[in-house]
């Protein structure tokens, strides 16, 4: 891979005073010469040809994920089984939590290219790829827009390497097309800053305010929330209103309530009120005071977890923030802070923590990295800097071995696969650092890109795959299938209660408690039961008192990775 550009429009020279914004330019001048719209579109599809390596592997091979994938992916496909688009439901559950935004992608790509509500697994997810892509994309506008094609193309590059964002390309939930939608508002909100006229453009002002519309249809009031902060911040340091003018908010709101408006005012008529009430009292709030569903953690914790998950971009990251704090003063730094410091320190007194919530971040530290890394200002200069790359080399072995011990544990073998690609993971890895300590920079950019794509091959196409145990689900399923020989049988759980069962089961299938899973089994002319084993007797009791004796006919075990424990359902069988 090589990382290279030609004529930049917005130049960075090699001193602390480089980072002035130049002038748009008139029509004629550089920016709209053929060959520099050539260079753009040819960065562009570059980032994209290395964005499907680093995000498609896998992505048919994953098995679905617990608890939100399955949620979000079995609603959408309920949403098409009963063609209600507006009140989306799990089961007989409402789904009030999370917006309409994703079902409805999720839908669309099933029925455009899928089977309808039939569609596999992989035509959910492909929304949450689109979304990776357009999050590198638009990521490489902004820096090329603050620091010229070769800053857009590193930054591109790097956001798209990321492991966060590279799970989150392969896994059918909100956060990849939410990360996009936050990309592409801000990127017209840095246009408008950094127009030095601060005029009303119509494109770019539609883009921000539509891309909010959007995103809030995604994941409620999160975008909307950053594009805020950033905005209420780079107000505050300049003391004037230029810029909310510069966005033409009468007309901007209107646009965004246009967005937003027809589907809230639907679901509130609808459910009585009821999703504000789950959506907003609930989950948000519940989120800020107390860490539900046993993601609590203190305040500082995603500095160290960004450091995993926004791998290899995360290493270069702290060396550019340092970078960036001494040149605070340039409008394109500043907007770079304002857009990162203030959300994250929000989320990081947030009681609830997920590695996803800080993903909207992670471009600002991308284009930052673009704009040091090509003003040459990220050389090995001091000791300091040959240690930090050295973090390259660390989390790549680590990774390496992280995931083929997982392996292990699950299947009680090795891979010889993931042992070879792991090894190739370290070599390369351990090259990347020492390319970048040799100051090779555009080798070990390379380098560091080449080995996080060989370490999602490795997690997402080989290890996770083929650890058959650790997707106690697909063994619960695989066993149904093998065994059910009519029409329309009854098909029950009992202390087994993760959603991707319904997905692979059908959404008729019963999760039940023991007698109640031992009534519908009494009734039913063909039944299949998976039942936990602490459940068993239990359940064996209750259809005895129903005068019906079943025996189980064989044991599945496994381990799902919500949890990572390991559980032993017993299989009945009645036809």
């Amino acid at each position: 891979m090589r990382i290279d550009s030609g004529v930049e429009t917005w130049r960075v020279a090699g001193d602390a005073s480089a980072l002035h914004p130049a002038p748009e330019p008139a029509p004629g001048r550089a920016m709209h010469r053929p060959a520099e719209w050539r260079r753009h579109v040819l960065n562009l599809i570059l980032i994209g040809l290395v964005g499907l390596f680093l995000f498609a592997p896998g992505i048919s091979l994953m098995p679905l994920t617990d608890r939100d994938e399955a949620l979000y992916v079995q609603a959408s496909r309920q949403m098409l089984e009963t063609g209600n688009w507006v009140d989306i439901r799990f089961q007989q559950e409402p789904r009030y939590k999370k917006p309409v935004g994703i079902y409805w992608l999720q839908g669309l790509s099933a029925k455009v290219f899928g089977e309808g509500a039939a569609s596999p697994l992989w035509i959910y997810r492909l929304p949450s790829l689109v979304g990776a892509l357009l999050t590198a994309f638009f990521t490489y506008a902004i820096a090329a827009r603050m620091g010229g094609s070769k800053a857009g193309l590193i930054a591109g590059l790097l956001a798209a390497s990321t492991v966060e964002l590279a799970f989150e390309a392969r896994i059918g939930k909100t956060d990849a097309m939410l990360c996009a939608m936050i990309v592409a508002s801000q990127f017209g909100l840095a246009c408008a800053y950094l127009d030095p006229q601060r005029r009303q453009v119509l494109w770019r002002n539609g883009l921000f305010w539509i891309a909010l519309g959007l995103g809030t249809l995604i994941k409620g009031p999160v975008a909307p929330m950053i594009a805020g902060l950033t905005i209420i911040g780079l107000t505050a340091t300049e003391r004037n209103l230029s810029l909310i003018r510069a966005l033409s908010p009468v007309r901007g709101v209107l646009v965004y309530l246009l967005v937003v408006l027809p589907w809230l005012a639907a679901i509130g008529w609808i459910s009585k009120g009821a999703f504000f009430a789950q959506s907003i009292g609930h989950d948000m709030l519940g989120k800020v005071a107390t860490g539900q569903e046993g993601h609590g953690a203190p305040p500082g914790t995603y500095l160290l977890v960004g450091l995993g998950t926004f791998w290899p971009l995360s290493i270069f990251a702290s060396l550019a923030i340092l970078w960036g704090w001494t040149r605070r003063t340039r409008p394109e730094v500043r907007f770079l802070f304002f857009w990162a410091a203030p959300a994250w320190l929000l989320f990081e007194l947030v009681a609830t923590k997920l590695p996803n919530y800080i993903l909207p971040m992670m471009p600002a530290l991308a284009v930052l990295t673009g704009l040091a890394l090509a003003d040459k200002g990220l050389r090995t200069e001091s000791r300091w800097f040959r240690f930090t790359y050295s973090g390259i080399a660390a989390l790549g072995i680590l990774l390496a071995i992280a995931l083929n011990a997982v392996f292990y544990i699950s299947e009680h073998r090795l891979s010889r696969l993931g042992i070879t690609l792991g090894c190739a993971l370290v070599l390369m890895s351990v090259a990347a650092w020492r390319l970048l300590v040799a100051n090779k920079m555009r080798e070990g950019i390379a380098a560091s890109i080449l080995a996080a794509g060989l370490a999602y091959i490795l997690a997402f196409a080989i290890i996770l795959p083929g650890a058959e145990r650790l997707w106690l689900t697909d063994r619960i399923a695989d066993a149904a299938q093998k065994m059910i020989n009519c029409p329309a049988p009854t098909i029950l759980s009992v202390g087994y209660e993760e959603p991707s069962l319904v997905f692979r089961l059908g959404t008729g299938m019963q999760r039940l408690a023991a007698d109640d899973a031992a009534a519908a089994f009494h009734r039913a002319s063909c039944a299949f039961a998976a039942v936990r084993v602490e459940e068993s007797a239990s359940f064996q009791k209750s259809l005895l008192a129903l005068g019906e004796v079943a025996t189980p006919l064989q044991i599945v075990e496994g381990r799902n990775l919500n949890g990572f424990n390991l559980r032993q359902m017993q299989v009945y069988l009645k036809r």
